[in-house]
């Protein structure tokens, strides 16, 4: 059986990229395929370099392309994008950092599920540290489900410079910008993996996020496009994890700390939300469990950032526009937002 170029890349697209559910082609890190009779050779371009990486992918392929039909041998050279190193960054370098905003520091919150509160995570986060007096930023990475312009009642559109550059919106001290400020509220996204990376990038290089310290970014749940995107795009200084207590929340969580350590992103640590209710009493009820974000960190030796607890005031202020560190800053659920803020901060001034 005679093997073909076309051949050879549809054996690829079965080789996933580790720690994600997608195939090594459609991430585009396949560079070059050549085929000399039944000798196959490969080029491989990776994010960034990683020898780790490099050894598994390169196994995965050799493995896959030797148990095809027609072919006798195989040739894999593996190479990495390699950035210049920005000054002020984190350990996960950009792709093109010459274009970057003057951003000290890009912090990922992630989940590996959804429904457990992540974007009401990062919305609260990013409002408490820009209640500390600090230039913060907040983009929507969520290109599929953006809840950005819900959870902060905003509806206007951005305007654009001159230099057709995007003037993000504002609201409780924050420059803010969302798939969901372009679009109506009834109109879906259906874009695949290279509209998704422009879309990042464009977020990312072409807004003007002057005078932001510190950007948060609201990822889609799991692990995919938009994930490996953001890390070619954005040197990041870390990415949270966000999990519930139940056992079906604690599984992905996996996926989040995987991801981030295939990537070389400092994990600053797990945040448990929804893990109790405060009864009038003062009793807390454990509704999911108790502990389960907690053993996870320690499972996984990374920090254990904190509870949230189960409030009405929080669905009540993300349906309003009004976070629940505006609304109820007296609140435990508040308190405790103020109180993962401060370690956030703490963490990238001192990495």
């Amino acid at each position: 059986m005679e093997i073909t170029q076309e051949g050879v890349r549809s054996v690829l697209k079965k080789v996933r990229y580790p720690g994600f559910t997608r195939d090594i082609v459609s991430f585009g890190i396949v560079k070059d395929v050549k085929v000399e009779g039944g000798r196959v050779s490969i080029s491989l371009v990776l994010p960034k370099p990683d020898q780790k990486l490099e050894t598994e992918i390169g196994e995965s392929v050799r493995s896959a392309l030797l148990e095809t039909p027609g072919v006798s041998g195989v040739d894999i050279q593996i190479g990495a994008r390699e950035p210049k190193a920005t000054p002020g960054h984190g350990s996960a370098k950009a792709e093109t950092p010459s274009k970057l905003p003057a951003i000290k520091h890009y912090i990922a919150v992630a989940s590996g599920k959804g429904g457990v509160g992540k974007s009401t995570v990062a919305v609260n986060l990013a409002v408490a540290m820009a209640m500390k007096r600090k230039g913060v930023g907040l983009m929507d990475a969520d290109i599929w489900g953006p809840s950005l312009p819900i959870m902060l009642g905003v509806k206007d559109r951005p305007h654009a410079t001159e230099q057709n550059r995007i003037i993000p919106l504002e609201k409780y001290g924050l420059k803010l910008m969302s798939i969901g400020f372009l679009i109506s509220e009834d109109e879906t996204v259906i874009w695949r993996g290279p509209m998704v990376h422009g879309a990042i990038k464009q977020f990312i290089e072409d807004v003007e996020w002057t005078d932001t310290d510190y950007l948060v970014i609201d990822l889609p749940p799991g692990t995919g496009d938009a994930q490996l995107s953001l890390v070619q795009t954005a040197p990041l200084s870390g990415g949270l994890i966000v999990t519930t207590p139940q056992d079906v929340a604690l599984i992905d969580v996996r996926r989040g700390v995987q991801m981030f350590r295939k990537l070389n992103v400092p994990i600053l640590g797990i945040v448990e939300n929804m893990s109790y209710l405060e009864a009038p009493g003062g009793e807390n009820i454990d509704i999911f469990g108790r502990g389960g974000g907690r053993r996870m960190a320690e499972k996984f030796e990374v920090p254990f950032l904190g509870e949230i607890p189960i409030d009405p005031e929080i669905r009540k202020g993300g349906d309003s526009g009004v976070p629940v560190v505006i609304s109820r800053p007296e609140s435990t659920a508040a308190k405790a937002f103020m109180e993962l803020a401060d370690i956030v901060l703490r963490f990238v001034e001192n990495s």
